[in-house]
């Protein structure tokens, strides 16, 4: 046996008697970080709740806690669809950088009002909108904004008569295999906007997944009780509904490189000059690691984290790690001062971060 050999076949020993332990150290992380986040919910006042884990482009762990309906106790699922509300806006970003900025038709720096008429704000860019830079004081976070330049925009880039929910469906939920995600949740209102040309098997599938919806809960101490108020119609920054597998099949999409090119995604997870957001996310530095990250919040309804955490640029060989939180109240973002850019301050990420990083 040459020294080549012997050399290669220690290592495989050594790999085999070492793995059990890897995986049995990682069980138990998994189970540790799955006792302490069902603790947090509970503490904040959340009927249903479920998450996901990807780790380099794969769901490693998935579970649901508590109801997605409390009164007929249907308990929540991993595949139980959530209004996901601000997270619409990393599905628009994706969809706006690559139908608008990948195929030329718009630069990131172009004027809003260039392609969409009556846009009452005359020097406002699209990179502005998607890092939430406002007008007069830099940084804020405007959903409203957002979503009344970048709703037409998109509309525009896809192509003239295409109604948003409809680009989101085609161009990312379908494409992608999201097949537990709808649109809106008036997708099948004719009169919410009649261009919209969805077949019978799609109305068919939107049905269904409606079915299972999470109910929204507006909560109060021990009390429980839905919110029939939530608005049911989809824009750039809110009114999606998706479950936790399939945003995970959209953060690999992203991750692989399925729907951006590499080159559109550093920019889109980098800092804006002087902002703490990149292009329809947030970008933050914590003990050395980069966080991108996005939340939704729907008041006394719902309530939506991504946090990916990426590996340096001098390291390709470690993993990208993302966990994806829904919920039915608003309990993962009430009171955590995400819109000011601190995702650290969610007791959820801080668990995470603690027990992963």
């Amino acid at each position: 046996m040459g020294r080549f050999t012997r050399i290669a076949l220690a290592a495989l020993l050594v790999s085999v008697a070492v793995a059990p332990h890897a995986f049995a150290q990682q069980e138990l992380t998994f189970s540790l970080f799955e006792r302490y986040i069902d603790a947090l919910r509970v503490q904040a006042n959340i009927p249903g709740m479920s998450a996901v884990i990807v780790q380099d482009e794969r769901v490693t762990w998935q579970a649901a806690f508590g109801f997605a309906d409390v009164e007929h106790s249907i308990a929540a699922r991993p595949d139980t669809p959530y209004h996901i509300s601000g997270l619409t806006e990393a599905l628009s970003s994706a969809l706006l950088l690559e139908q608008c900025v990948e195929t030329a038709h718009v630069e990131l720096d172009d004027r809003i009002q260039q392609r969409v008429a009556g846009y009452g704000e005359s020097n406002t860019t699209m990179r502005d909108l998607l890092s939430h830079k406002s007008p007069t004081s830099g940084y804020k976070y405007d959903a409203g904004r957002y979503a009344t330049g970048l709703t037409p925009l998109a509309e525009d880039c896809v192509g003239a008569g295409t109604p948003f929910r409809q680009a989101l469906w085609e161009r990312i939920f379908q494409r992608l295999g999201m097949f537990d995600s709808v649109p809106a949740q008036n997708v099948d209102d004719s009169t919410a906007d009649d261009r919209v040309q969805f077949d019978s098997t799609e109305l068919e599938r939107f049905t269904g997944v409606l079915r299972r919806l999470a109910l929204p809960y507006r909560v109060s101490g021990s009390s429980a009780t839905v919110n029939t108020s939530v608005n049911k119609s989809v824009d750039a920054a809110t009114g999606a509904i998706s479950t936790v597998l399939d945003l995970a099949k959209f953060d690999s999409a992203i991750d692989g490189a399925v729907l951006l090119h590499r080159e559109s995604m550093a920019t889109m997870w980098s800092n804006q000059p002087g902002m703490p957001t990149g292009l329809g996310w947030f970008v933050t530095n914590e003990s050395g690691q980069r966080l991108v990250w996005t939340f939704g919040h729907i008041q006394d309804a719902s309530s939506a984290l991504i946090v990916k955490v990426l590996p340096p640029p001098n390291r390709p060989d470690k993993q990208s790690l993302t966990l994806i939180m829904l919920a039915n109240s608003g309990g993962l973002a009430k009171g955590y001062d995400l819109e000011n850019a601190n995702v650290t301050s969610s007791p959820f990420v801080k668990v995470f971060l603690r027990l992963f990083i």
